[in-house]
């Protein structure tokens, strides 16, 4: 048995969000605002639907990203990096053949792709079905933090994926357009630096967790064990955790419970993958990448 571990590389941890708006779409805030709510990230990305925002302007934020909404009266798709030339007579009509060829084109172009609130069934979900008929993209936004979390999480639909054999990385985004939407949910991302090409290339091999508050140290493999470190100092070890592993079809692996700050898990073989949910008091959480078993 071998289990793939995309936290087993050095780097530094960098916190950031792929899904923002201004007013150039539906967000309240000009570009400027924007980069002063999120002021202490290491990276940002702009995501106005249907428009490539100019990402240009006085900022504190070492790395931005342009991007993309896609956004149909059906399924919203979030592009992080997509050619220019998409944009030559662009329409967001939804259809699979359609959705793919942007996907196909933003991840050709070195960017990533990402499903965004697939259970937002009020409006602008995926479907199951539609989610498992795309065939490439990086990976689905698991919480969204803009503020309907009844309808906002998304792990039931992540491990169907999973299940079905489906190699997609879970993201955590604000999908912020007012004040306090802003750093609801974070991606904390394991890089060699602050770089546009270092942060796609870290997020595209799943080196990296969503947080809303909580954290890891450190997630490790020794033989067919995996070792979790929480974040630790001397406020965070006096206040209750409760973690999860969760493996094929949702399942869970291993609970424990208490003011602990360390979890191992000796692997059966028959998991398919772990993934690891971390609370801390007050709900603020922290939440793995998948780490996928393979038979020698």
């Amino acid at each position: 048995m071998r289990i793939l571990n995309p936290y087993d590389e050095q780097g530094t941890w960098y916190r950031g969000s792929f899904h923002n708006h201004t007013n150039n779409s539906d967000g309240w805030f000009p570009l400027e605002t924007v980069y002063k709510m999120y002021g202490d990230y290491d990276f940002l990305a702009i995501s106005d639907h249907d428009k490539i925002t100019n990402v240009e302007g006085k900022r504190k934020i070492p790395t931005v990203f342009e991007a993309i909404e896609v956004s149909s009266r059906k399924s919203h798709m979030l592009l992080v990096q997509p050619p220019h030339t998409m944009m030559e007579n662009y329409t967001n009509e939804f259809t699979i053949d359609h959705y793919q060829k942007y996907a196909d084109a933003t991840l050709d172009h070195g960017g990533i792709c990402v499903l965004v609130h697939p259970n937002r069934y009020f409006s602008n979900f995926w479907t199951l079905e539609d989610m498992m008929a795309m065939e490439r993209y990086t990976g689905v936004e698991i919480y969204n933090g803009d503020g309907n979390i009844e309808y906002d999480i998304a792990f039931d639909k992540w491990d169907a994926l999973l299940t079905a054999g489906r190699k997609v990385w879970g993201f955590g985004n604000d999908d912020s357009h007012v004040y306090g939407q802003e750093k609801q949910a974070w991606n904390m991302v394991l890089a060699e630096e602050n770089t546009q090409e270092a942060i796609l290339q870290a997020i595209k091999e799943g080196r990296f967790y969503v947080s809303t508050g909580f954290g890891f140290e450190s997630i490790k493999c020794v033989g067919n064990k995996i070792i979790i470190d929480l974040k630790s100092n001397e406020l965070l070890d006096k206040m209750y955790k409760y973690v999860t592993l969760f493996g094929s079809g949702g399942r869970v692996l291993h609970e424990v419970t208490g003011r602990t700050r360390h979890i191992e898990y000796e692997c059966q073989g028959d998991e398919g993958y772990v993934r690891i949910s971390a609370y801390i008091e007050g709900g603020y959480a922290a939440f793995s990448q998948p780490l996928f078993l393979e038979k020698d």
